[in-house]
């Protein structure tokens, strides 16, 4: 009986130190390189990608499942944020780690085995939970101060074009004092600024369809006449993929944006016109927009807008001439009106049928 317990306890334990080892074991597992490169091999790297589970990460995930890297994924609440990012990379390759992003602790863990590491990580409106400047910034900082402890090899933060601490937006500024806040912890991080970003879960060009079922249709804050430069979801990946493997980039700024340069009335145009709606849009002036949103943003719902939208809006994507940019990645980028039609396609009316192919 005795050596039976003894048996029990000693089994209890090798199979607790098993549970806790499985995710230092999987990663460590990837510095050993196997295959031809594709997906099924093992790339031999291992990166940690923040905010994975945002509009971003699945692209990005996918794109470096394509080679397979193995990934660490930190994600918050329950399985149905992140299980459809288990197909981005082969079997065995995706690891999934509990986390808050205050929380230094679980951060630091998040990042303990992996070589390289990019944050998604951001937030474009406060919320009940987090305010701009712990998404932006002080999470931003306690990422990049984890992987200057961790000793991680590369960090690729993700903030946004236009991003400047004298900015009217609070979003843009806390994106400029969070990039600061980076590169003062981690001084070899590369930061990726993109325009905005239109894609298939995009809150770009789906809003401004999904505004045609208003009686005002598209809403052109000021007339719509600040120009812009949106750049694809795809492109965007691509540029971090490159980020993380180019020594180019080390302490370098990365622009990223579209070939072509719209107003805001330009995409409602052209919006319009790929849904197969009449071209309806309303002239709003931007202080009687920042009242009527700012008061919908104290509703416990999230509007279709918010007083932050309005204000970005408002806004001229401006450059920085010593960045840079998608051609010195190599990476073309792709026009709006050739894929949107893809996602937008949707909106259009039933008894509108889609031309016939071949004709």
């Amino acid at each position: 009986l005795k050596l039976m317990l003894l048996s029990l306890l000693r089994g209890r334990a090798v199979a607790s130190s098993s549970c806790g080892n499985t995710l230092r074991s999987a990663v460590r597992s990837a510095q050993t390189k196997a295959g031809t490169g594709g997906r099924c091999s093992i790339e031999g790297s291992t990166v940690t990608v923040f905010g994975a589970t945002g509009f971003m990460g699945r692209y990005v995930c996918n794109r470096l499942g394509s080679i397979g890297t193995q990934q660490v994924i930190p994600f918050r609440g329950d399985v149905h944020n992140y299980r459809h990012l288990r197909v981005t990379g082969d079997v065995g390759t995706i690891h999934f780690v509990p986390y808050q992003l205050l929380d230094k602790e679980s951060v630091a863990r998040a990042v303990q085995h992996s070589d390289m590491v990019v944050n998604l990580v951001g937030a474009d409106e406060q919320t009940r939970h987090y305010s701009l400047e712990d998404c932006n910034v002080t999470g931003a900082r306690i990422i990049a101060e984890a992987c200057a402890d961790a000793g991680v090899n590369r960090l690729v933060h993700v903030s946004t074009l236009g991003a400047n601490v004298n900015s009217e937006s609070e979003f843009l500024k806390s994106k400029a004092l969070g990039e600061e806040a980076v590169l003062e912890a981690f001084p070899d991080a590369t930061i990726i600024r993109p325009s905005r970003i239109f894609g298939y879960e995009d809150r770009f060009s789906n809003v401004a369809a999904g505004f045609h079922t208003l009686p005002t249709g598209q809403l052109l804050i000021d007339g719509g006449h600040s120009t812009i430069r949106p750049v694809y979801s795809l492109d965007v990946a691509d540029a971090i993929f490159e980020s993380l493997h180019s020594p180019a980039t080390i302490s370098q700024v990365v622009e990223v944006f579209g070939p072509e340069e719209y107003t805001h009335k330009d995409i409602a145009r052209i919006v319009n016109k790929l849904i197969r709606k009449p071209n309806k849009t309303l002239f709003v002036p931007s202080p009687i927009a920042k009242v009527f949103f700012g008061l919908t943003d104290l509703l416990w719902v999230q509007f279709f807008l918010s007083k932050e939208d309005v204000v970005r809006t408002t806004i001229d994507d401006t450059f920085d001439k010593h960045a840079l940019t998608l051609s010195d990645l190599n990476i073309t980028p792709t026009p709006f009106e050739k894929v949107a039609l893809n996602w937008l396609r949707r909106f259009r009316s039933p008894s509108l049928h889609d031309d016939f192919l071949g004709n």
